[in-house]
């Protein structure tokens, strides 16, 4: 049951539950999520709660919903492509966690982030992304990996009618995309990052310190 006095929005405990119920194994990849109605009685929560946690989900890929079938559960454990493979270090067959996020400030969408991590470099690991989890600090601190530098590369691309519609965009508006890897201090690849934001109102710093800045709008993220 979620905690209606808590401080967490409703839609947040329920995105968080949806999540659980995946892990546990409740709700099973490749399976037909209950219904609208059915969650809202399961969690005892309104409808509007459960649509809008559902329709974050779908963003962030977790769920998918397919037209007159239902909304199904993703499965977030892949095989990359053999560019990804390669650039991992790992064979094209092993295991790979997704996380796709769409990162939100003041409730408007800015970013739309990609990870993809080595199951077998981080074993567990998808069992421990919960909320707005710090993945860096969970690769870190719960797995004693020293992430020392890395490789990126940024270039300018036109919106995609998905682009679009997740960040309130048209098509063909340019769009800022960085694909990022991420080693630790023995040069072995342990992530691969792809984040797409929108070119208006968006700069990207480099400096000679430690971390590069993206900035949009008065918001700022570490690179």
């Amino acid at each position: 049951m979620l905690d209606q006095n808590a401080a967490t929005p409703l839609y947040e405990q329920l995105k968080l539950a949806i999540r659980e119920g995946i892990k546990t194994g409740q709700f099973q990849p490749g399976t037909r999520l209950p219904s609208e109605a059915e969650l809202e009685k399961l969690y005892d929560v309104s409808r509007i709660t459960v649509r809008r946690a559902v329709k974050e989900l779908c963003e962030e890929e977790i769920l998918a919903r397919k037209q007159g079938k239902g909304t199904f559960v993703l499965n977030s454990v892949i095989h990359v492509n053999p560019s990804y493979a390669r650039d991992l270090k790992i064979d094209q067959e092993d295991d790979v966690v997704c996380l796709k996020r769409l990162m939100y400030a003041d409730g408007v969408p800015v970013m739309i982030d990609a990870a993809y991590i080595p199951e077998k470099r981080f074993p567990g690991i998808y069992d421990k992304l919960e909320g707005n989890v710090a993945l860096f600090r969970l690769m870190e601190q719960g797995y004693g990996v020293n992430l020392e530098h890395y490789y990126k590369v940024l270039k300018v691309r036109k919106a995609t009618r998905e682009m679009g519609r997740l960040l309130n965009c048209r098509v063909g508006d340019p769009m800022f995309d960085l694909f990022k890897i991420t080693y630790n201090n023995m040069g072995i690849p342990q992530s691969i990052s792809v984040s797409i934001l929108k070119g208006e109102d968006t700069y990207y710093v480099i400096s000679s310190e430690k971390e590069d800045r993206i900035n949009q709008s008065g918001l700022s993220w570490k690179v």
